[in-house]
């Protein structure tokens, strides 16, 4: 009884698993050293760019023969009966884009991005030299310069950082993106 419940058991999970996927296709994000840094499949989200200037961003539904097909949500503000606005869904639709097309694909945020992108040292050194500056007006002292150029660097430090980080991986010499059909990848001999 307990083996034919297992084997029941795994049948119906396995065909669920089998009906969940769809198509296999994926996208692979790889660097000049051929080591994967992202893969893209069906379900996941991506924003990247297009060989016709525009800027796409969506879930991806499908990836068939070379294609991606994104569906994208038309949201925008519309009236209620009372004359407040509220964010609606007016349509869904579905983009086709060629693997080829896409010019770059924007990174996702990592841990710490606060610090990484120089934004809380920006914050902090303006922040800083504004209060020292504020307070030496309003209890009438001396401005300590040094103070001021310290809290200015940290925040230039920031601005420096934020224009350095890298914000999307450019499809070109270091990174290539690759198009793997897994329907018809060949079989291993036995």
């Amino acid at each position: 009884m307990k083996k034919t419940f297992a084997v029941v058991f795994f049948v119906f999970c396995s065909a669920t698993v089998l009906a969940q996927t769809g198509s296999l296709d994926m996208l692979v994000l790889r660097n000049s050293q051929n080591r994967t840094v992202k893969s893209y499949f069906s379900g996941r989200m991506i924003e990247f760019g297009a060989s016709n200037g525009r800027v796409i961003g969506g879930m991806i539904r499908k990836i068939e023969s070379d294609t991606l097909f994104i569906q994208q949500y038309d949201i925008r503000q519309a009236y209620t009966m009372w004359g407040t606005q509220v964010q609606d869904t007016l349509s869904v639709y579905f983009l086709k884009y060629h693997y080829k097309e896409i010019l770059w694909i924007r990174k996702d945020k990592a841990g710490f991005e606060l610090f990484r992108s120089g934004t809380l040292f920006m914050v902090g050194g303006a922040a800083y030299t504004a209060l020292h500056l504020f307070n030496a007006a309003y209890q009438k002292e001396p401005v300590i310069w040094s103070t001021v150029a310290i809290s200015t660097g940290i925040a230039a430090a920031g601005f420096v950082m934020s224009k350095l980080r890298k914000k999307r991986y450019t499809i070109g010499s270091y990174y290539q993106l690759k198009y793997i059909n897994t329907s018809t990848a060949p079989e291993k001999k036995k």
